[in-house]
């Protein structure tokens, strides 16, 4: 079976057969003859007709069948240099449509604020935003559903590429008359007491499952919810407190009455907040809303958003 003729080759050829002259294409093409020979060997080759008849002191002549190769090669030539063409223009344009995937399920919090400066700058990008898991949003990445995506990462990925953003320690959320919400810090003893409410997404279960193992005594859960939203208002409503990481900019819960975020003494777990996307040469869409998320993280705005532990306060 004849070896698949490259795209190289096929160039080689092009340049002889138009030019009607082997060393003539060498000379275009900045090769050596026997380059440019070689390739005309392995079209025919590949095509199983003659395409050129030789003569050393006349040159080439291309055959008939040499004429219908060459003018599908060059159609092919033709539409693969437009491809190129089409994808560098895509890679290197400011419009077009961006597409995130989020497992942060505060996001709606802050990812505005952010996607508003890209567009107030460069109007022409439509963005595509969506909500997942930790393990969707990655899926969706690899398969080249999105570019780019807030996740955790829990084991590093060759396949991702990383930018860590926020760290966000675990808190205690409950209402604001409960009697945890008096201090400026709680000890996770202390939360063992009280019926809790589970925030059960995948990641986040074993983590917050595994923190409460940790302080060595029972506890009650009353009720487990995949939606933040619905764990602060189980909690607003008094079924319970629950312990969360990242937390909306002072808004109430949907059930209305009123949280307090309380944090955790002696705790300096939580979980990072990570973009992520494809390694390798980035689209300047992306490239632009990597540099806005980091705008936002310089300017101090994501602090409204992560409770800090009761070290760091100095509690």
């Amino acid at each position: 079976m004849a070896m698949p003729l490259s795209l190289r080759a096929m160039r080689y050829v092009q340049a002889a057969m138009q030019l009607g002259s082997i060393t003539g294409a060498a000379g275009v093409m900045h090769v050596a003859p026997s380059a440019i020979s070689k390739a005309l060997d392995q079209a025919e080759a590949a095509f199983g007709v003659t395409l050129v008849t030789r003569a050393r002191a006349k040159g080439i002549s291309v055959t008939l069948a040499g004429r219908d190769a060459l003018r599908g090669m060059s159609d092919l030539l033709e539409r693969y240099d437009a491809m190129l063409a089409d994808v560098t223009a895509s890679k290197e344009s400011l419009s077009g449509t961006l597409t995130i995937a989020y497992n942060a399920p505060i996001a709606p919090a802050f990812l505005p604020a952010i996607t508003a400066r890209l567009r107030s700058a460069h109007p022409e990008i439509t963005l595509a935003l969506y909500d997942g898991d930790n393990t969707t949003v990655q899926a969706g990445l690899l398969n080249g559903s999105f570019d780019a995506i807030l996740f955790v990462e829990e084991i590093p990925n060759p396949q991702i590429e990383t930018i860590p953003l926020l760290f966000a320690p675990t808190y205690c959320l409950c209402p604001a008359d409960h009697r945890l919400a008096r201090g400026g810090a709680v000890a996770i003893s202390e939360v063992l007491k009280e019926p809790l409410v589970l925030l059960d997404r995948p990641a986040a279960r074993a983590y917050y499952t595994e923190l409460l193992e940790r302080g060595g005594a029972g506890y009650q859960i009353v009720a487990t919810t995949n939606s933040t939203e619905m764990a602060r208002s189980l909690v607003a409503v008094g079924t319970g407190v629950s312990l969360l990481s990242m937390r909306p900019a002072e808004a109430a819960p949907y059930a209305g009455d009123t949280v307090k975020c309380v944090s955790i003494i002696g705790e300096p777990q939580g979980v990072t907040l990570s973009l992520g996307f494809p390694p390798g040469p980035r689209r300047r869409v992306l490239q632009v809303f990597i540099e806005a998320f980091e705008v936002f993280l310089r300017d101090g705005d994501a602090e409204n958003f992560i409770v800090r532990a009761a070290a760091e306060e100095g509690l």
